[in-house]
């Protein structure tokens, strides 16, 4: 922890920046996403696409396995999505709370 006149000077700083230029304020509040998280969420969009492209060319084929195995990874991808917003909420309500305790 900062002591209270280091606390001081950067909270002074930060006004003074919201005031001169709030979009860059706003675009730095926002950060950056890990390089971790985007090759996650890159992942998982593949799989979804993936997945419906399972399900569509089952049908449209006949091919019953491949309409079956993209329908039984649905249920697994809503999961992870659900486990990730959850996750992410978890995540913006904490941040909320120490911005407030600040």
């Amino acid at each position: 922890m900062l002591p209270y006149r280091d606390r001081s000077a950067l909270r002074k700083i930060e006004e003074e920046l919201a005031a001169s230029d709030p979009a860059f304020v706003a675009a730095l509040s926002q950060g950056v996403p890990a390089t971790r998280s985007r090759l996650w969420l890159t992942t998982l969009v593949l799989a979804d696409v993936t997945v419906v492209l399972m399900v569509v060319f089952g049908l449209l084929t006949g091919s019953s396995g491949l309409f079956l195995w993209g329908f039984a990874a649905v249920p697994a991808l809503v999961w992870v999505h659900h486990d990730l917003l959850m996750r992410k909420r978890e995540r913006q309500s904490g941040e909320a709370l120490n911005r407030s305790s600040d």
